[in-house]
């Protein structure tokens, strides 16, 4: 079957039609039923834009009634931006006389903006100087909202590679690799959709017409994604073409959709090629009168690149996660080493020092002026001090009560000397999880999460109280710290680019999500905030 085209009826089949005049009508009916029932929305337009003719489906996207539309120009409904766009698409149209697209902005009544898509052919009539246009439009703001969240994905990504680039530099080359070919992935895909997603008279997607579970139409496009010739198409079961395991969902969808309840009206499934391989498909489809009885008509498209594309995605989003953990794991591994050195090594020569000082003080007393002795008497504190100093930083690479005495006994200790400092801040502690039920990596994890929290309470929320609470509840450890500071809006500070909002959430909702929690964090202004993490045990 060749495909549809719009020309001028030449005088032979203006006389064979009249000879026949009940199959002209038939297929004229049949034509019109498609136009007005197609799934996607026609229209005719002069030079100037204005509507000459609209099916039912194009006055639905544009919200107006089939009457009210014509002689309107489309322009009215249309974003200033896109306006410019559709002029330049129309004079292109006419210019080159080919099949030309574009995606354009619609404004409806309450400033809501949805996105169409535009394919659109010059009606040329056997005419050197056409004058009307026709094209097809089909609502894609579900695909334009996908694309923003894509490319949102991956500049969140970018930021990430580029704060972890000086220590990382050799795996960041990795994973830029790996987010260009998830662009060219994303670039494949939005070159398909636009091969296959819309329709005109020479049908560009793939178009079908069941009636009563058999093929009674379908174009080139359609038996290009099944593999099959066309006349091999009609005639045959259209459950043949759908996998066997989603023949039963299509078989209670069709009985369901002929009997005028409510089904999906696009919907994925998996779907059978000629040769056996399995491909996924997206259908939409209407119910339409056709051969004096109810059936479907619907468009199908192939989504088996971008289901591969969303298949290696979520793969490098997986090995991400895992190179996080290791970073992590890492990084706790040499505080600890760094922890033990400073102990084992300078803390230890720091105490010989000290104790060699005071010896020899004890000694030069017996022999030497208190006056001459005053100088060397001034390194003992001092030494004191330096002693004090490296404790200090040996207990904030990684305190070693955590591997000697547990969580619990941890949390008591971070809390106690969190109040040394911060003498203006009260905590009220609620601790009810026996420590055998923690595993050890988690135990980091909860340590690292409580030392952030609450070094953002003492440098953000000017708060002068804070609520911890670690228990066991219902197979699972929550934790939650909760103070009563200035509190701040949430979506803001997340919508901030990671260099603005700087590392404190994102280290712990990193260190939650990795060790497989739910991580939660709720603040308003003048409310405080409360931060909640729940580890399945």
């Amino acid at each position: 079957m060749k495909k549809y085209q719009i020309s001028a009826e030449s005088e032979d089949q203006k006389s064979h039609r009249s000879k026949n005049p009940a199959p002209a009508k038939i297929t004229q009916r049949r034509y019109s039923d498609f136009f007005d029932f197609a799934p996607v929305g026609y229209l005719t337009l002069n030079r100037d834009g204005l509507i000459q003719k609209v099916n039912s489906n194009g006055a639905v996207l544009l919200k107006t009634d089939t009457s009210s539309l014509l002689n309107q120009p489309l322009a009215n409904f249309l974003s200033p931006d896109s306006k410019i766009a559709f002029e330049r698409h129309s004079q292109q149209l006419f210019d080159t006389r080919q099949i030309e697209n574009c995606d354009l902005k619609l404004i409806d009544s309450n400033q809501k903006i949805r996105w169409i898509e535009l394919k659109s052919v010059v009606i040329t009539n056997g005419d050197d100087s056409p004058d009307k246009f026709r094209t097809v439009i089909k609502e894609v703001t579900d695909r334009k909202r996908t694309e923003e969240a894509l490319r949102k994905s991956c500049d969140e990504l970018e930021q990430r590679v580029i704060d972890r680039a000086t220590a990382l530099e050799r795996v960041n080359e990795d994973l830029r690799r790996q987010i260009f070919e998830c662009e060219m992935a994303e670039s494949a895909l939005r070159e398909s959709e636009r091969n296959y997603s819309t329709l005109v008279e020479d049908a560009l997607i793939g178009v079908y017409i069941i009636k009563d579970g058999v093929i009674e139409f379908a174009n080139d496009k359609f038996a290009e994604i099944y593999g099959y010739e066309k006349e091999e198409l009609i005639g045959m079961q259209s459950l043949d073409l759908v996998h066997p395991d989603d023949r039963p969902m299509i078989r209670e969808m069709r009985e369901k959709r002929l009997l005028g309840e409510n089904v999906p009206s696009e919907y994925e499934i998996r779907g059978m090629k000629k040769n056996g391989d399995r491909i996924w498909v997206v259908r939409s489809f209407s119910v339409i009168n056709y051969k004096d009885g109810t059936a479907i008509s619907g468009i199908v498209s192939d989504l088996t690149k971008r289901r591969k594309a969303e298949i290696a995605l979520r793969e490098s989003g997986k090995e991400l996660r895992i190179l996080s953990n290791q970073l992590l794991m890492a990084e706790e591994k040499e505080r600890k080493r760094i922890a033990r050195e400073l102990h084992d090594g300078i803390g230890q020569a720091l105490s010989a020092i000290k104790f060699s000082v005071e010896n020899s003080l004890s000694q030069l007393r017996k022999v030497a002026n208190q006056s001459e002795l005053e100088s060397l008497e001034m390194l003992i504190p001092l030494s004191q001090k330096t002693i004090e100093e490296v404790r200090r930083i040996v207990k904030d690479l990684r305190p070693s009560i955590l591997d000697d005495l547990g969580i619990l006994a941890t949390i008591t200790w971070f809390c106690r000397e969190f109040q040394k400092v911060y003498t203006a801040i009260r905590i009220e502690a609620e601790i009810a999880v026996d420590e055998k039920i923690i595993p050890t990596p988690l135990k980091t994890v909860i340590y690292r999460i409580l030392q952030e929290a609450f070094n953002n309470v003492a440098k953000h929320s000017r708060a002068d109280l804070i609520r911890l609470s670690l228990r066991e509840q219902d197979c699972s450890i929550m934790m939650q710290v909760q103070d009563n500071g200035a509190g701040f809006d949430v979506n803001e500070t997340i919508s901030m680019k990671p260099s603005r909002r700087g590392f404190g959430l994102a280290s712990m909702r990193e260190r939650a999500e990795l060790s497989g929690a739910d991580f939660d964090i709720t603040s308003k202004a003048g409310q405080g905030t409360t931060i909640r993490v729940k580890w399945n045990v």
